[in-house]
C-alpha cells in the first residue's frame, strides 16, 4: 500500500476511544446517563429535572429515528443538536433558545457522558503520514460535536501545535453521519467521498479506509474499490468480509503506508 494516495478514517473506534461506547451502548447505561443529566442541569440552571431531561432525550432520539425510517432510510443519523434544542424549548420558554445554546449544552452534556481520548499512536501516525505526502480523510458516524472533540485532542496531544482537526485532515474529503442524515453502513458518504476524489483526479483504488468494524467500515469502502485496512486491538472473528490488511495497534500502518 506505499501508493496510497489518501487514508480515510472512521473517528470513533479507530481514531478516538470513547470510554463509554457509543451512543447507542451509552443509552443503555440509566444511571451513568442520569449522572451526566444531573451535571447538565446543574451546569446551566436548567428548569427540569435530570429524569425529565433523560426521558425527553431518548424519546427524542427514537422519535426522530422513527420518522427517518419510515421515510425510508434504513440507517438513520440523529441530530444531536437538534434533539436538545427542542428540549430547552419546552423548560426556556420565558427566554427562546438558540442553537447555539443548544449546541453548548449538548457538548457539555456529550463530555459529562462520554469522555473521549486519541487512540494510542494515533497522533504520530497522522502527523507522519501526512509529512510524507498522504491526504487524510474522514468518513465516520458522528455529530456536530466530533469535528471539535477531534481539534480538542489534537490540540492536546500537539501542545497547542495543532489548534484544529483541519490542519490534519483535508477538509474536502471529511464526511460526517450527521451533515448526511445518514449513518454507516448506507455507503452514501463512501459514494460523497468518491464524488469528491474524481474531481482531484484520484481513483478509489489510491484510496485506502482505516476503521474498526468489518460491517460498518470495511464492507462500505469495498463496495466503492477502496482498500481496507481494519484496525482490530483483539482477535477477528471469522468472517465473509476480508480486509486487505489487519491491524493490532495503529502503528503498523507506518510500516504499509
Amino acid at each position: 500500500m506505499s501508493d496510497t494516495k489518501v487514508i480515510f478514517w472512521d473517528v470513533y473506534g479507530t481514531l478516538v476511544t470513547s470510554r463509554r461506547g457509543d451512543l447507542d451502548s451509552l443509552l443503555k447505561r440509566e444511571d451513568e446517563l442520569r449522572m451526566a443529566f444531573d451535571r447538565t442541569a446543574r451546569n446551566f440552571s436548567l428548569r427540569a429535572a435530570p429524569g425529565q431531561l433523560h426521558e425527553l432525550f431518548l424519546r427524542g432520539i427514537q422519535a426522530e429515528r422513527e420518522v427517518r425510517t419510515a421515510e425510508g432510510n434504513a440507517h438513520p443519523e440523529v441530530r444531536v443538536d437538534e434533539i436538545w434544542f427542542k428540549i430547552l424549548e419546552k423548560f426556556e420558554s420565558d427566554e427562546p433558545p438558540t442553537m447555539s445554546f443548544a449546541r453548548e449544552v449538548a457538548l457539555f452534556f456529550e463530555r459529562q457522558a462520554n469522555p473521549k481520548e486519541l487512540q494510542f499512536r494515533a497522533f504520530d501516525v497522522l502527523t507522519t503520514l501526512k509529512k510524507r505526502g498522504v491526504r487524510h480523510g474522514i468518513i465516520s458516524n458522528g455529530q456536530f460535536y466530533t469535528p471539535i472533540e477531534l481539534s480538542d485532542l489534537l490540540d492536546e496531544e500537539s501542545h497547542g501545535a495543532i489548534r484544529t482537526y483541519e490542519s490534519i485532515f483535508d477538509v474536502r474529503l471529511v464526511f460526517f453521519s450527521f451533515e448526511l442524515g445518514v449513518a454507516k453502513p448506507d455507503p452514501a458518504a463512501f459514494h460523497r467521498a468518491v464524488e469528491a476524489l474524481t474531481k482531484g483526479n484520484i481513483m478509489p483504488d489510491d484510496c485506502a479506509f482505516v476503521g474498526n468494524s468489518l460491517t460498518n467500515d470495511v464492507a462500505p469502502a469495498q463496495h466503492v474499490g477502496f482498500r481496507t485496512i481494519l484496525f482490530a486491538p483483539e482477535a477477528v472473528a471469522d468472517s465473509a468480509i476480508k480486509p486487505d490488511l489487519v491491524i493490532h495497534n495503529l502503528g503498523q500502518l507506518l510500516e504499509w503506508v
